[in-house]
């Protein structure tokens, strides 16, 4: 094994690492936290997952062709569909998040009747389902054929013409420019609702800040999914560009080592997700630290998050914080303060102006 295979099948062992970790993180995260159980995270948490089996199969495997195996035919196929699978899982997953978002901005009243976790799941099973007959088309028939000596290999077995036109102009390209024109009148409509908002925050002030705190939250949500779409590109993009020049330009050629650069970049997608969420997300970092650390959380007092200490009991300073702001709205009604806090739920809280790094906390 030459130095080029060490290296190369070194970084897929801490790819596939990095990807179980910190999406299993991510999704033990959205489990354990009621406030991020949102229809947003539904399709978070379906990313998640297809960016977890990636570093459980995809990477391995990977790397595993990459040394001519496995000999069979048919399993050779399907590992190198397995990416292609995967790829497809997230885009649609990322094509549903650009539409839950757009109907959250552009038809809140619709979104709150008819937007549910149950309507989301079910998104997420024809995403998933859709991806899989995608994914999996050179198995059912479309491929090379068998390679002399049973040598497995993307490139020996994978028909570039299904990986350029039908896998990459039809179901890359297309939802990306379907989720570009999303944002773009998601940023539209944002610039033209924050114009009302703030003539709404003259005449009636306490309804007009309600309704501007409301739709930052939903901006917040569109502007770091678009991040997350970028990122994306920036990682997918590489290997089907290389994908094309060798279907499109016989007489093109490129190192080896550029390919091997662009696979990685493209399975490297899977690691970065989980920290674009918890950079991002003080609910998402809550619960991690929750989770990594019971007894050493710390109490924020520049965001209005709700922490927690390590018994599950809201922090005093919370307490008096919102009991003193239940006294001056005038909603003491007999019942003590620690009855009024406990019945609030997590999201039923207010954003301040100093949490700019909530993103998908979303009602």
């Amino acid at each position: 094994m030459d130095v080029t295979s060490k290296i190369y099948i070194s970084l897929e062992v801490i790819i596939g690492v990095a990807a179980v970790a910190g999406n299993g993180l991510v999704l033990v995260a959205i489990k354990r936290t009621p406030s991020l159980q949102t229809v947003t995270n539904c399709f978070i948490a379906s990313l998640a997952f297809a960016d977890l089996l990636v570093g459980i199969m995809v990477a391995p495997l990977t790397a595993l062709s990459f040394q001519g195996m496995p000999r069979d035919f048919m399993g050779c196929v399907f590992i190198n569909s397995l990416v292609v699978m995967f790829t497809q899982i997230s885009i649609f997953n990322l094509v549903a998040v650009a539409a839950e978002r757009f109907i959250a901005i552009n038809n809140p009243f619709f979104y709150q009747r008819n937007m549910t976790v149950r309507v989301a799941l079910y998104i997420v099973l024809i995403t998933w389902v859709a991806a899989i007959l995608i994914g999996l088309t050179p198995v059912f028939g479309w491929n090379l054929g068998p390679t002399p000596g049973n040598v497995c290999a993307f490139v020996l077995v994978i028909d570039m013409a299904y990986m350029v036109y039908f896998n990459f102009f039809g179901f890359v390209l297309t939802p990306l420019f379907i989720m570009f024109v999303l944002y773009s009148y998601i940023f539209y409509i944002v610039r033209k609702h924050m114009a009302k908002i703030a003539a709404l925050e003259i005449v009636q002030e306490s309804e007009g800040r309600q309704k501007q705190r409301q739709f930052r939250k939903e901006v917040k949500a569109a502007k770091s999914l678009a991040v997350v779409i970028g990122v994306f590109v920036i990682c997918w993009l590489p290997i089907h560009i290389l994908n094309s020049i060798t279907l499109l330009c016989k007489e093109c050629s490129y190192p080896m080592e550029l390919l091997l650069a662009a696979i990685l970049l493209s399975h490297a997608n899977s690691t970065v997700n989980p920290f674009l969420y918890a950079i991002g997300n003080s609910k998402y970092q809550m619960a991690l630290r929750k989770m990594l650390c019971q007894k050493c959380m710390p109490i924020s007092n520049n965001s209005s998050d709700e922490y927690y200490t390590g018994n599950n009991h809201p922090s005093r300073s919370h307490m008096t914080k919102s009991s003193t702001a239940g006294k001056h709205r005038g909603t003491g009604n007999g019942h003590s303060p620690e009855r009024k806090i406990s019945a609030i739920p997590e999201n039923a809280q207010t954003p301040t102006p100093s949490s700019q790094n909530e993103i998908f906390y979303i009602k």
